[in-house]
């Protein structure tokens, strides 16, 4: 224990792999200090990752054990881990525990934490104030028309004009862009990154900054048209959100320690929104009074693959115009 001193909770013979998994990338001693230093990094997807590993390594005691005898950190945050782990089932003697991470597609929580074999708790941890968020693919399903189409009938030409290429077939390019890296842009989609100076392919030509830059033009330009004359359905995008988040607890971090929330499902049944095409978004409006900040995307390349929705949490309502609102929600 930190400090030498006397173990406070309940837990008994915790049988767990000792090393590792060969796939995990090692948690190093410096690694605690992204749970006690704020910057901007705590933004960055890595950073939450690592801190999801620390988090399971701890539950697996798969930590060095010098780690905490070098580091009071380290002997604090386990602290903390372990009250956690104690409130997810207060009246239950814990014998056994064990945490899995969970990532990819599908899959809408950060770990599972199975207690003495049989109690399973989805955790999501939720970092200081950063707002959680999901991000729904094909994001026309929830809404009245096809954005997907919109941009490929009167936007994905004029980018296709400045690079010299042919449109790809329609049914195809529909059918295959909400993914990553679709084949039927994939030459689009490697002009776009080599003019884009952050990407690894930077060439520095011209005339591929000037497709990459075009690409953003088209893309925020038909965005911002698109949410101008397309609606939200309500109920659906509700079903969805209920769906990835029921069951749901938040491992939440504040002020050195985790505190657990039990996700309300009226905080994700949205009654109303509001549309701000300047900012690529709808605003809605939950059943508890929280507003939703939806925003419409491309998660690979701006108007080259993946549109989807991005939704977190929004502290105040933009001024735009008046609410519009669902039928009741069932």
């Amino acid at each position: 224990m930190y400090k030498n001193e006397h173990c406070i909770c309940n837990i008994r013979n915790i049988r767990i792999q000792p090393t590792l998994p060969s796939d995990m990338t090692p948690i190093e001693l410096d690694d605690i200090l992204v749970f006690t230093t704020i910057s901007a990094r705590e933004k960055n997807d890595e950073t939450n990752k690592k801190r999801e590993r620390i988090i399971c390594g701890i539950i697996n005691k798969q930590i060095p054990e010098h780690y905490y005898q070098q580091s009071e950190d380290w002997g604090k945050i386990r602290q903390c881990v372990w009250d956690y782990v104690r409130s997810l089932a207060s009246d239950t003697t814990i014998e056994t525990v064990e945490c899995k991470l969970r990532a990819g597609r599908g899959c809408h929580y950060d770990f599972t934490v199975i207690i003495n074999e049989a109690l399973t708790y989805n955790i999501e941890l939720k970092y200081n104030n950063v707002p959680q968020f999901v991000s729904p693919m094909n994001p026309s399903q929830y809404m009245n028309l096809s954005y997907e189409e919109f941009y490929y009938d009167n936007y994905l030409p004029k980018l296709l004009i400045l690079g010299e290429f042919e449109m790809p077939d329609k049914e195809t390019y529909l059918q295959k862009i909400h993914s990553p890296n679709p084949e039927c842009v994939e030459h689009i989609q490697r002009k776009y990154y080599v003019g884009c100076k952050k990407d690894k392919h930077y060439s520095g030509i011209p005339e591929d900054i000037a497709f990459y830059e075009k690409a953003i033009s088209l893309s925020k330009t038909s965005i911002s048209m698109f949410i101008e004359n397309a609606e939200l359905n309500l109920l659906k995008l509700s079903d969805y959100l209920l769906e990835t988040q029921r069951g749901k607890i938040i491992m939440f971090f504040k002020n050195g320690a985790f505190t657990k929330e039990i996700v309300n499902e009226k905080e994700y049944t949205l009654v109303s929104y509001i549309k701000d095409p300047a900012k690529s978004r709808f605003v809605a409006t939950t059943e508890t009074g929280k507003y939703l900040n939806i925003l419409l995307r491309w998660k690979n390349g701006n108007g080259i693959a993946y549109p989807a929705f991005q939704i977190k949490e929004l502290k105040n309502l933009p001024k735009t115009p008046k609410p519009r609102k669902s039928a009741k929600h069932n």
